[in-house]
């Protein structure tokens, strides 16, 4: 028999009884939260009520972002090596998009003059006070939901205008229905089937993903994950694009740096390890030489709560055995 697979889509969540929820988490302390199918269509919910001058997004960021600007103006701002943002040239009055990436919060300095809309698409728990003064969350990338796209802040926000689907939910319910990944012909069409058909709509939070996020253990699975990382970097820090053996926050991924990644991710699906790539093709004019290189070059290890130590060393022996 194949070995299980790890990485790839999440089954979906079972909610039940928790202490504090990822929905509370991600809430509690602010004023106003307003739940959208996507954060595409939650960005563009907010663009198109703050109407800002400009927004400047950086320049190594998901190809989809741009489809939830509004048709605001676009400029492009750097991030370094480490993904750290250099914000010199935006202006007073700007708004910015702000990215927490692999869930680890943005180092830049904050300033008062420009109004921050904080990505956390990737960040179950930064562990670090709110960097923006919008926080936009996007659960389907974290845990396993259909949808979602949530917004929260102290100021008012905009609401959905159209009813959510609960149909969005098929992928993963078959994804559920095959627990050790064996049969992706089952469910893998359905999951690019719905990728494909999302549009920055006014379309609001399914009430399954709403319960889901009600029920759901953050702390649970910020526990696993910040081991899986530790397991991860103990064999492979050297190709770390962050080498700390602990994290404080939740990561979404180990991510490491490699000549090809392309190259690494179909070396390792063969091995039935799915590695992402964040991301194969940035949306940014060709002159951001840095973050296309680090779309050539970086590669996201799986570490979600479904995996333990064993599942880290077998990435480990994987990763380590590329032919270089």
């Amino acid at each position: 028999m194949s070995e299980r697979a790890i990485g790839g889509v999440m089954p979906a969540v079972v909610p039940g009884p928790v202490a504090e929820s990822l929905w509370d988490r991600w809430t509690a302390g602010w004023a106003h939260a307003a739940a959208f199918s996507t954060a595409r269509s939650a960005l563009a919910a907010l663009l198109r009520q703050q109407q800002p001058r400009r927004l400047w997004l950086p320049a190594y960021v998901c190809q989809t972002v741009p489809d939830g600007t509004a048709g605001v103006p676009v400029s492009w701002y750097a991030v370094d090596g480490q993904l750290e943002p250099d914000l010199s040239e935006v202006e007073a009055g700007d708004t910015v998009l702000v990215v927490d990436y692999f869930g680890r919060p943005a180092l830049a300095e904050r300033r008062p003059d420009v109004f921050v809309i904080e990505d956390r698409a990737q960040a179950l728990d930064p562990d670090a006070p709110p960097f923006g003064d919008v926080i936009l969350y996007s659960p389907r990338k974290l845990i396993g939901v259909g949808d979602g796209g949530l917004l929260v802040s102290n100021q008012p926000l905009p609401t959905p205008d159209e009813p959510g689907d609960e149909a969005l939910w098929a992928a993963n319910d078959a994804r559920a229905r095959d627990p050790d990944g064996l049969d992706p012909g089952g469910w893998r069409l359905a999951f690019i089937a719905r990728e494909a058909g999302f549009e920055p709509d006014g379309r609001a939070m399914s009430g399954r993903t709403l319960a889901a996020l009600q029920g759901f253990d953050w702390r649970a699975e910020a526990v696993r994950r910040r081991a899986n990382w530790t397991a991860l970097a103990s064999g492979l820090a050297g190709m770390a694009l962050w080498p700390e053996q602990d994290v404080p926050f939740t990561p979404l991924a180990y991510p490491i740096l490699v000549e090809d990644a392309a190259a690494m991710s179909a070396w390792l699906a063969d091995r039935r390890i799915w590695a992402p790539r964040h991301w194969a093709e940035v949306p940014s004019p060709p002159s951001f030489t840095g973050a296309h290189d680090l779309a050539r070059r970086c590669l996201s290890l799986p570490l979600d709560g479904r995996y333990g130590a064993a599942d880290m060393a077998r990435i480990v022996e994987a990763v380590r055995a590329y032919p270089r």
